[in-house]
Order: C-alpha cells, then sequence, then structure tokens
C-alpha cells in the first residue's frame, strides 16, 4: 500500500473504499464529476469546433489578414484568464466565479454571432477566450479541492475522454454547422455545451462560503505562484514537463495537416482521422494508465513518457519524408500514448506539491501553462519553418531537411522535457 506522504496513513478500509470508478461515479462525486467535465469539455469543444469556422467567418468579414491576430486573441485571452482565476475565486467564491465566466462565455458568443467587421469578432473572441480561461481553471481548481487525492488520476482519465470526445464531435459539428446554417450560427455552436454547464453547476457545488475581508496586514494572492519553472522540485520540473511536451506538440498542430495534404496527397476528411489519431489514443491509453494505484509504477511511467513523444515525433518525420501513413499513424498513437503516460500524473503530482496556501493559484494556472507552451511552440516552428521554408521544400517534392528539421525540433523539446520528468516526484496528501 502506498505511504501517504505528509500524513498519517489513512485506514486501509477507507482507502479502498474511495478508490474504483464506482466510487467516483457516485454521490456527491458523481454529479461534481459532471460540472468538472462540462466546463473542460467546453474548453476542448470550443478550441476544436471553431476551427473549420473563423477562416470562413474572416473571409465573409472582409479581415483574412486579421485572420493570426483572431487566433492570437483568444489564446492571449486563455492565458490571461488562467492568470486571473485564483483571485477571482477567493473574491466571489467558486460557485459565482464560475457562473459569472459562464455568463462572459455566452455574452463573446453573442459578439462574434453578430460581428459586423472583424475587429469585433476579434473582441468577441477575446470575451472568449477570458471567460474560457477562468471557468477550465477554475474547474483545475476543484479537482483539488472536490475530489479524494486517490480519485485525481481518474478524474484526470475522464477529462482525457472528454477531450477525446470534443476531437471529434467538434470539428464535424463546425463544419456540419457551417455548410446548413452558415458561418454565424456556426460560432455558437457551443451553446448547447454552455447550457449543460449552466444546468449542472449549481447543484454540483457546495455553496460558496461567506468570506471574512481580508486583514490589513495580509499578503495578495500572487498571480504566478512560487517554485513555478523553477529548475529544482515538484512544481518547478513539472512544470516545465507540462509546457516542453506541449510546446513539443506543437509542430504536429501548425504543420502536419498542411504537410498531410500536399505531401501525401489526403483530402480534408482523411487529414481531420489522422490529426485525432492522437487523441484517440491518448483517451485508450489513459485509462489502463488511470487505474494504476502504485505511485511507484505511475512515477516509472510519466518519466518514460517524455521519451514516447521524441519516437513518435522522429516517426512522423519520417513517414512523411518517405510519404508513409502508417509511420504518421503510429508516431500520432505514440504521441497520444505519451500525453497519457504524463498528464494525469505531472498535473496532480504539481498541485500535491505546491504549497498549501498556493495550491489554489497553483493549479488554476495549470491549464493557462499548457496553453502557453502550445504558443511558444507554435513561435518556434513558426520562426524554423520560416527558415527552411517548409511549404516551398513540401510543394516542390523536397521535404527532408525541413520536416526532419520541424520534427527534429520537435523531439529535442520532448527530450528536454524527459529531463524535468527526472525530477518530478509523485506523492498524495492525506485524503
Amino acid at each position: 500500500m502506498d505511504q501517504v506522504t505528509g500524513g498519517s496513513r489513512t485506514e486501509a478500509p477507507a482507502e479502498e473504499d474511495i478508490r474504483g470508478w464506482a466510487a467516483l461515479l457516485r454521490a456527491p462525486h458523481g454529479l461534481r464529476l459532471a460540472a468538472v467535465s462540462a466546463g473542460i469539455g467546453l474548453h476542448a469543444f470550443n478550441e476544436v469546433a471553431i476551427g473549420p469556422v473563423l477562416p470562413i467567418a474572416v473571409t465573409a468579414l472582409q479581415g483574412v489578414a486579421l485572420l493570426p491576430f483572431v487566433y492570437a486573441a483568444f489564446f492571449v485571452s486563455v492565458i490571461m484568464g488562467g492568470l486571473t482565476a485564483s483571485p477571482l475565486r477567493l473574491r466571489l467564491g467558486a460557485r459565482r466565479a464560475l457562473l459569472c465566466a459562464g455568463l462572459l462565455y455566452a455574452c463573446g458568443v453573442a459578439v462574434q454571432a453578430f460581428a459586423v467587421g472583424p475587429l469585433m469578432l476579434m473582441a468577441g473572441r477575446a470575451l472568449q477566450g477570458l471567460s474560457d480561461g477562468w471557468i477550465v481553471a477554475l474547474c483545475y481548481t476543484l479537482i483539488a479541492d472536490l475530489f479524494p487525492p486517490r480519485l485525481v488520476p481518474r478524474i484526470f482519465t475522464a477529462e482525457a475522454m472528454v477531450w477525446a470526445l470534443a476531437a471529434v464531435l467538434g470539428p464535424f459539428a463546425g463544419g456540419l454547422s457551417v455548410e446548413m446554417l452558415g458561418w454565424r450560427w456556426a460560432l455558437t455552436v457551443s451553446l448547447p455545451v454552455i447550457a449543460l454547464f449552466f444546468a449542472v453547476m449549481p447543484f454540483a457545488l457546495p455553496r460558496d462560503e461567506t468570506r471574512a475581508p481580508a486583514s490589513p496586514g495580509a499578503p495578495r494572492p500572487s498571480l504566478l505562484p512560487p517554485r513555478l519553472f523553477s529548475l529544482t522540485g515538484t512544481v518547478g520540473r513539472g512544470s516545465w514537463l507540462l509546457f516542453l511536451m506541449t510546446a513539443a506538440q506543437s509542430v504536429s498542430t501548425v504543420f502536419l495537416a498542411y504537410t498531410l495534404h500536399v505531401r501525401l496527397g489526403l483530402p480534408p476528411v482523411r487529414v481531420g482521422l489522422v490529426l485525432i489519431t492522437l487523441s484517440l489514443s491518448w483517451s485508450a491509453a489513459a485509462i489502463p494508465i488511470g487505474n494504476v494505484d502504485s505511485l511507484a509504477k505511475r512515477q516509472a511511467i510519466l518519466r518514460a513518457g517524455p521519451l514516447l513523444q521524441a519516437t513518435g515525433a522522429l516517426f512522423v518525420a519520417t513517414g512523411l519524408f518517405l510519404s508513409l501513413l502508417p509511420l504518421v499513424l503510429f508516431g500520432q498513437m505514440l504521441n497520444g500514448i505519451a500525453f497519457a503516460m504524463v498528464f494525469a500524473s505531472a498535473n496532480q503530482a504539481v498541485i500535491e506539491d505546491a504549497d498549501p496556501e498556493h495550491r489554489l493559484a497553483t493549479s488554476a494556472l495549470l491549464p493557462a501553462l499548457e496553453t502557453s507552451g502550445y504558443v511558444a511552440g507554435a513561435i518556434i516552428v513558426g520562426g524554423l519553418g520560416s527558415l527552411f521554408a517548409v511549404q516551398s521544400a513540401v510543394a516542390e517534392g523536397q521535404p527532408g531537411h525541413a520536416v526532419f528539421a520541424l520534427w527534429g525540433t520537435a523531439a529535442i523539446l520532448s527530450l528536454l522535457s524527459f529531463a524535468a520528468a527526472r525530477g518530478v516526484v509523485l506523492k498524495l496528501r492525506e485524503a
């Protein structure tokens, strides 16, 4: 039986009582899981469902040149939401903060749908990003607060399944809405998810406690908790692990669809199927990994994950260079399994190791940290793409140097994350 660090050992019957999936689904955890999944699912669905819609929307509004800035407005706002979620919860309480964020999200949807120009569309996307960042960050803080530590790996397993479902349904829903209803209605495609969020949240969460006013000498909550991105300790090394792995994956996020279409001649539907291979393999692998209760085994799995991601990047590069789709698919599967090996355990390790007074801020910042990894990686590979003229090289049938430079960079970032993973130690608070 695993030692619970930082406190006395819980009685064996109580530990067994809170372990399995059945414990997660029964009251009060089942409804709370539905609420957290609705919030995280909204973030996941919104991110992928709008992808097919935005290029059509900015074209209709005569603002194609602003398309990168529309995307940037959303991601920057998500990061700002993550930075400010902890102070928002401390001021309003979790329930009120989440409901306010949901209302702001609905306002952002309305601004987008009624946009008369690209700048108004950008403003609506920024409102969505800020509220989206608040919602997903607050849901992460609730994972640490509402569930026993031994259930947390299964919570993240459930959220991996939510991400996979969003990855499959989101682009389909967005694309189908554009074709049948037009781009304005397609921008509202996430409204059923926000409706589910509003329906579940008030009943799932305990009422917000009445907070006493802060004493004059009390320190204000910091936006950036200490030890984050330090070079020692689980909080610091774990944050680098999550940041670098998402940065490495941004290579495929930015360039894989284009290269599959031009180099391998795949039509859009088959490109989409290749892209969702990562999410599906992530979810499939997350279930057996989430069932591992031994901390020592989970830690070993976590530390091996980045090596598998580096291997997956090299398989993708080789498949693109040789025009062999099975190698690309295998590399995508390895990447998905690598995230399943790392994601839940790394998030939990950072949350559990955070100082008690900074645990709320640390939990809230994790989604923004992962988003910033994608943004930083996109900037890095975008610069490399320009340096190696990737689009021209692929179109001319000479992609070797460009492909291996890009996915080789992904492999290097994965190896750096492996170095970070060696300093991540899994432990549990007393339940």
